[in-house]
């Protein structure tokens, strides 16, 4: 999981795609009745909305899934909507989330094990339609629900939100946990996000383990005063947001800040 500044998205957008996404909601909102609004989700020119917005993204905020930091380990990045336009699993009787379709604030980008649901004989998850919410009775059904859409929390991890990658932890093996000092309601939000955004496939697990490997190798340089500066630019590099899985290089060089090189990499007093 990373962070996602909405300034830097905003700052890239353009009046053109503006201007086509604001007209694409109002033939959304105009639409007489459900099969209609879903015939015109389905056209090429409503998907090319969020595919163009893929385009005008900066390339920082485009090497690597926002919800597992993947780059080239699990498929390509297209537009997931976070609260889902179609339907909501958690209540049938929730149409989506139709009229935040051509919302840019409404989209994420994500690689298609976090996107779409995956089963395999280990492990299952991606998110697909999944949106469960901590307070059910808060959700929103139409476009005139906009104080029930302020007053919907998310029960699981959110890029745009700053607080919750750092609730995100990873043991010695690479698996997705809940940092250790998280309460009962932050455990269940990542619970949730390891299964909706699959986070302990095999190959993605396996990955950070890696990690964890390489940064115990710069570490130990360290320690021993050989090619000390060699490993702190390796451990900054990794540590970086716009790095595959940084989060789990944060997490594990963290178990060796009583180093001050360490603390001076990760910004800890």
């Amino acid at each position: 999981m990373r962070w996602i500044c909405k300034d830097e998205i905003e700052e890239c957008l353009s009046r053109a795609w503006r201007d086509t996404a604001n007209q694409a909601k109002d033939s959304l909102l105009a639409a007489s009745n459900a099969t209609e609004r879903k015939n015109i989700l389905k056209q090429r020119a409503s998907s090319d909305v969020w595919r163009n917005f893929y385009t005008l993204l900066p390339n920082s905020l485009k090497r690597k899934c926002w919800y597992c930091e993947a780059e080239d380990i699990r498929a390509d990045m297209p537009i997931d909507h976070f609260r889902p336009k179609n339907k909501v699993e958690e209540d049938q009787n929730h149409d989506g989330y139709w009229w935040l379709a051509f919302d840019w604030d409404n989209y994420r980008c994500a690689c298609t094990f976090c996107n779409s649901r995956r089963n395999f004989d280990e492990t299952q998850g991606g998110k697909a339609c999944k949106f469960p919410l901590k307070k059910p009775a808060t959700r929103a059904y139409k476009p005139e629900d906009d104080e029930l859409l302020e007053q919907e929390c998310p029960d699981f991890l959110d890029p745009f939100d700053p607080d919750d990658e750092k609730l995100l932890w990873f043991d010695n093996d690479g698996l997705p946990e809940a940092k250790p000092d998280s309460n009962t309601e932050q455990v269940r939000k990542v619970e949730n996000s390891i299964d909706i955004f699959h986070l302990n496939e095999t190959r993605i697990t396996r990955a950070r383990n890696q990690i964890r490997l390489e940064v115990e190798r710069h570490v130990r340089n360290l320690r021993e005063n050989n090619r000390e500066k060699e490993a702190k630019l390796a451990l900054r590099r990794m540590v970086r947001d716009t790095e595959k899985l940084s989060r789990s290089a944060v997490v594990y060089l963290r178990a060796h800040r009583d180093l001050q090189a360490v603390k001076d990499i990760l910004q800890l007093d």
